[in-house]
């Protein structure tokens, strides 16, 4: 700063004693003045020799606030100082580092200017520190013994020269033992390029090698630090890479954990970490798939696993849809039955299909309805739901459960199965709705729907009775003497608890910004809040639009009909015209002529072909729906056709493969042959309405299970809707003659007694003859089989 010296010129970083002194010349308003006396504030200024102007006097304020105000040396050239002390510098630093660089600042300014600083004015210097008389080398060795002696410090004249050439260089900064201010790092004294090398190598077991110990990866660093090229890296002793693990944050006990659990404690992302927030309904919506845990009775009679798929709104917690599908894992099949699978285009195992999430975004914008059986307080009328106002613009609230609808915005999903096809992107497209993947692996990217997830397996799950845990160490020997809940009825107790249990519960989460001190809200009342303020539009899907979530194939219609996964489909009104059946669409590219279908897998019995040319949708029945008489999945077909092949039939077949399906079904809906206790995962429980078989009685020939049960009255039965034969090639044809079939009747007994009632049906391995379609009550064939004789 210029002008701000006592007469006496300062070094860099010596604060002034004053601005002006008696005596002093200044350069002020282009004239050169002496400053004669001080009186207060008012400094007197008195004419250069030579100069014209007036005396003058003025406050000090104004005399340095002058843009040319100077202090002149002998010579007449103005002087300078250099900034004042930087103290600040001392505040990153620790209380004994600061003191001492307090007091070498006094002892360097006496050696330099040899007066210390605050001195008042017309000290003289003190023995030995006289500018004038001693040089600056007699002057350190007069301060080294002097701190040596007064201070006990063990100080040489070099030190007080280095500190003072440090003084004059980076002022009060330049005192300051670098010692104290040394950043420690996290590997300490070891060598950096061996803290990366085993990093790297604890990355690549975690990510492609089995389990191991830190040994084992101790021996691996050895090894790689020697073969690396360079200057040769000093890898310490097992004892300090230990603690080098635990200052990286890296445990060794889980070195041993499984793979997965590994990978995902090497995904977790980096601090700080943050809570993912919307500012209203709808803004944010994530979207995931997970297995309940819980074993139900398939629709194939077994018992199966389930996969839970659910939409959470971030701003509100709500979970606005959610659906459950069979969760069944591929088993190991016979040659020919995955020759069958591989023929209808499916996999052995089945779970939630890219479908099952098109139709979740469909339940994301309908009210949830009340299903029979649901407690009156899941009604919509009976929440903290707005229920009036959205009455008013929603007749659909009538009879609604207490979910929220909410419209996605955004949805963040991951790289799964599921979500990845275009079956789910064209459904999003089609809602308006922006999809968000999230990064490979890294499950923090939407975890609110996975402590969801977790949420409702503690709250929900656990108090199913077939539930399984998590994994084995988690599960019971067995599941008690009680049937299985079946997939329906399992997603109704979901549904009501989600009513009644999850939106009315309060959520740490939502809490008002502006009244921290207030109890939580629950989901149901955040929407409320939300709704207010976001509005809201009912957007009711018609039979259209579902149709357009629905997957897509192209195909051809022939004159039987839609040939689709080996089945026929046709329509029997006619509306299958003759512009349609063995035309072309005229629809090229990949499209290759063929008509748009759009099916879905869950229920197969109709498939829907589109006519481009009227926008007209043509639904198209399975031609032999009739021989089935109920609904049925993909995956039951897919069994029924590995069954019938096992039998030696083909995959094309499909009236056969339908009577294989529906003795399937008849077979699901008695239950087990042989019912007893339900052992967890893959055990059977008893059929629902009957007790546990007795054991056999002590000293009992034989155990007879139907022991005082009433005779079967055989003119009581109607006809037979299947053909309960599990291996019909076992069945002989029946004799030619009207006498019985020495075959068939066992030696000591009689004929009505031995002979099985449906022994005469003959050969069903590959078609029926009359008797038996007279039994199952169906037209007769134009050509009979002709009768083989043996």
């Amino acid at each position: 700063m210029t002008g701000m010296l006592t007469p006496r010129p300062q070094p860099a970083g010596v604060a002034p004693r004053g601005i002006v002194a008696p005596g002093d010349r200044v350069r002020w308003m282009g004239d050169r003045y002496t400053v004669t006396a001080l009186s207060g504030t008012t400094v007197h200024l008195a004419p250069a020799p030579g100069s014209t102007a007036p005396p003058v006097a003025l406050v000090i304020q104004l005399l340095a606030a002058a843009a040319d105000f100077a202090v002149l040396d002998q010579t007449g050239a103005p002087t300078s100082d250099g900034p004042l002390p930087t103290w600040s510098m001392l505040e990153g630093i620790s209380a004994d580092s600061a003191r001492d660089a307090r007091i070498w600042r006094r002892h360097v300014i006496e050696v330099e200017t040899g007066l210390l600083p605050d001195m008042p004015e017309g000290s003289t210097p003190r023995e030995g520190y006289d500018p004038a008389r001693f040089t600056l080398i007699e002057r350190y060795q007069r301060k080294a013994a002097e701190l040596s002696a007064v201070l006990d410090w063990s100080v040489s004249w070099k030190t007080v020269q280095r500190k003072r050439l440090a003084f004059l260089k980076e002022d009060i900064w330049g005192l300051v033992d670098k010692r104290s201010t040394r950043k420690s790092t996290l590997h300490g004294r070891t060598d950096p390029r061996v803290v990366d090398l085993l990093l790297a190598l604890h990355e690549r077991q975690a990510r492609e090698q089995a389990a191991t110990d830190a040994r084992t990866l101790f021996k691996s660093l050895r090894r790689a630090a020697s073969a690396a090229p360079g200057p040769r890296m000093k890898v310490p002793a097992d004892p300090t890479l230990y603690a080098l693990l635990k200052r990286l944050g890296i445990d060794a006990m889980q070195l041993r954990d499984p793979t997965r659990r590994r990978k995902d404690r090497l995904n977790r992302p980096a601090p700080p970490f943050g809570v993912t927030t919307a500012t209203a309904p709808g803004e944010l919506v994530q979207v995931d798939s997970t297995a309940l845990d819980v074993k139900v009775l398939g629709d194939d009679g077994r018992p199966t696993q389930v996969e839970l798929t659910a939409a959470i709104d971030v701003f509100t917690r709500s979970i606005i849809a959610a659906v459950l599908r069979p969760k069944t894992a591929g088993r190991r099949r016979t040659r020919q039955q995955t020759r069958a699978l591989l023929s209808t285009n499916t996999t052995a195992g089945r779970a939630t299909k890219a479908v099952d999430a098109s139709l979740l975004l469909a339940l994301c914008m309908m009210p949830a309805p009340m299903r029979p059986g649901f407690d009156p307080a899941a009604s919509a009328a009976r929440s903290d739901l707005p229920y009036e106002e959205l009455l008013e613009v929603d007749a659909r609230m009538e009879h609604a459960a207490a979910r929220p609808v909410i419209m996605p915005e955004t949805i963040v999903i991951d790289h799964g199965t599921v979500f990845a096809g275009q079956t789910f992107f064209d459904a999003c497209s089609f809602l308006g709705i922006t999809v968000r993947p999230a990064r490979r692996r890294t499950p923090t990217d939407k975890a609110i729907v996975e402590r969801t997830f977790e949420s409702i397996k503690s709250g929900f799950s656990q108090h199913i009775n077939s539930y399984t845990g998590r994994d084995f160490s988690r599960r019971g020997k067995e599941t008690p003497l009680e049937r299985l809940w079946t997939l329906q009825e399992l997603d109704d107790l979901l549904q009501e608890w989600i009513a009644v249990g999850w939106q009315t519960r309060p959520h740490d989460e939502l809490r008002s910004p502006y009244e921290p001190n207030l109890p939580p809200l629950t989901p149901n009342q955040m929407y409320a809040a939300g709704v207010q303020a976001a509005g809201y539009i009912p957007i009711p899907l018609g039979f259209n639009d579902y149709l357009e979530l629905l997957p897509t194939a192209w195909v051809g219609v022939r004159d039987d009909g839609i040939r689709f996964k080996n089945r026929t489909y046709d329509n029997y009104k006619g509306e299958l015209g003759e512009g349609i059946r063995n035309a072309p669409s005229g629809l090229k590219g990949k499209k290759r002529d063929g008509w748009e279908l759009r099916y879905n897998p869950n229920t197969p019995e109709q498939v829907w072909l589109r006519d481009h040319r009227s926008g007209e949708w043509i639904t198209a029945v399975f031609k032999y729906q009739h021989l089935i008489g109920a609904p049925w999945t993909q995956h039951l077909w897919d069994t029924a056709t590995a069954e019938h092949m096992a039998r030696g039939g083909r995959h094309t077949d499909d009236e056969n493969i339908a009577q294989v399906l529906a003795e399937l079904l008849e077979r699901a809906g008695q239950g087990p042959d042989e019912p007893g206790t339900v052992h967890v995962p893959d055990g059977y429980g008893p059929v629902p309405g009957y007790g546990t078989v007795p054991a056999p009685a002590d000293g009992a020939r034989e155990f007879d299970p139907f022991a005082g049960a009433d005779a079967l009255d055989l003119s009581a039965l109607g006809p037979l809707t299947v053909l309960e034969v599990d291996q019909p090639s076992l069945y002989a044809p029946p004799p030619l003659t009207g006498g019985p079939d020495p075959r068939s009747a066992p030696s000591g007994g009689t004929d009505a007694e031995a002979r099985p009632p449906l022994a005469g049906l003959g050969d069903l391995d590959d078609s029926l003859d009359s008797t038996a379609r007279l039994l199952l009550d169906l037209p007769a064939e134009t050509d009979p089989p002709q009768e083989t004789t043996r």
